[in-house]
């Protein structure tokens, strides 16, 4: 491997997909000490990787700002200083962490003579391979989405890591884990322990109704009377959803204020313990330090759970789960396969308990 001085990761978006990658800065850090890392990212989820001690550079990319007024001239006045941008950081390695068309233009864009991605099995878009020229071979056992991200990114320093000794970083000051404390201490003075539930996610083949997470909180306090619940949001949907669940789960239930994503990530430190689906949040709270239960359905928690003794997911158990789609007929009895129960039994281990009462 020939002297490399400054590394481009490429990993656009989104929320979760940008956390999977974390370990990669890990990584490469232990693996190429002396280079700098910068990371491409859009505008949207730079906040993730501000202040993280592992990247020296954040290029934030107002991707979808361009998507809006494709064709205008300020679109392309932009889009080429970013370019130019780019080019001028001197990269000697990119790595394109994200396998489609528009990471592939920006790994391209990178000016690096030597651009790892995906095989052509694994690039999210075919087209990709037309812009990176080193695919490291997909391994049949990286089954997590993270492990198929480390192989790319050990590809240029021979290959091999060990998913357990690599782990993602959100970086919070000290003020900001201050200000969650005295955030959920008001909500729910003397809450002990503390859960945060985040209902919402993108596709309906993923979600649960209110009345499970609801019923899997009662059935914690049953164990833990003192515990509090705290229910985060992203739109004014999952808003709502969280009004439902405060209001069939009962007291000690408060709804947070719609929070940044550092300011998200330091509140699910506070909280210690996180149930959800697949989705961003999930993962965030994971790599913030919070244990998780979570519940996939339409997507393989064997590929995208948060891994690690901390944290634990249900798989729904008809034969089509995992299937990718996002609309179903089957959809409401997958939804009834998985029980509050066995959520609320396996978040108890995680607090300590084999069981709720």
């Amino acid at each position: 491997m020939p002297d490399v001085r400054r590394i481009l990761i490429v990993k656009l978006s989104a929320m979760g997909d940008v956390v999977h990658a974390l370990p990669a800065v890990t990584y490469l850090r232990k693996a190429a000490p002396k280079a700098e890392i910068h990371w491409a990212v859009d505008a949207r989820f730079a906040e993730l990787l501000e202040g993280n001690p592992g990247i020296a550079k954040v290029v934030p990319l107002p991707i979808r700002e361009w998507k809006g007024r494709p064709g205008s001239l300020a679109t392309w006045q932009e889009a080429g200083n970013a370019a130019k941008a780019l080019r001028g950081g001197k990269y000697d390695l990119a790595i394109d962490l994200q396998g489609n068309i528009k990471s592939g233009v920006v790994t391209w864009l990178s000016g690096a003579p030597l651009r790892y991605g995906f095989p052509r099995e694994i690039a999210r878009e075919r087209q990709n391979l037309w812009f990176t020229n080193r695919r490291p071979a997909a391994v049949e056992e990286d089954r997590h989405v993270t492990q198929k991200i480390l192989r790319v990114a050990s590809g240029p320093f021979g290959g091999e890591f060990r998913l357990d000794d690599l782990k993602g970083e959100i970086a919070n000051t000290p003020e900001e884990i201050a200000a969650a404390e005295r955030m959920l201490f008001d909500a729910v003075p003397g809450a002990a322990p503390r859960l945060a539930i985040h209902p919402g996610t993108t596709w309906n083949t993923k979600r649960m109704d209110p009345e499970f997470w609801a019923e899997t909180v009662r059935l914690l306090r049953g164990t833990f009377p003192s515990m509090g619940a705290f229910l985060s949001w992203g739109t004014d949907r999952e808003r709502e959803e969280c009004h439902l669940i405060r209001e069939f789960a009962g007291r000690r239930v408060e709804l947070l204020p719609r929070l940044g994503y550092k300011a998200l990530a330091a509140a699910y430190r506070a909280c210690g313990h996180m149930i959800a689906p697949d989705t961003g949040p999930l993962h965030l709270a994971a790599v913030a330090g919070a244990k998780t239960v979570s519940v996939f359905r339409a997507t393989d928690g064997n590929r995208n759970a948060p891994v690690g003794p901390d944290h634990r997911f249900l798989q729904a158990p008809l034969p089509c789960t995992a299937c990718l789609r996002r609309e179903c007929d089957r959809d409401a009895e997958c939804r009834a396969s998985l029980r509050p129960a066995e959520v609320a039994a396996a978040m108890a281990g995680r607090m300590g308990l084999s069981s709720p009462g």
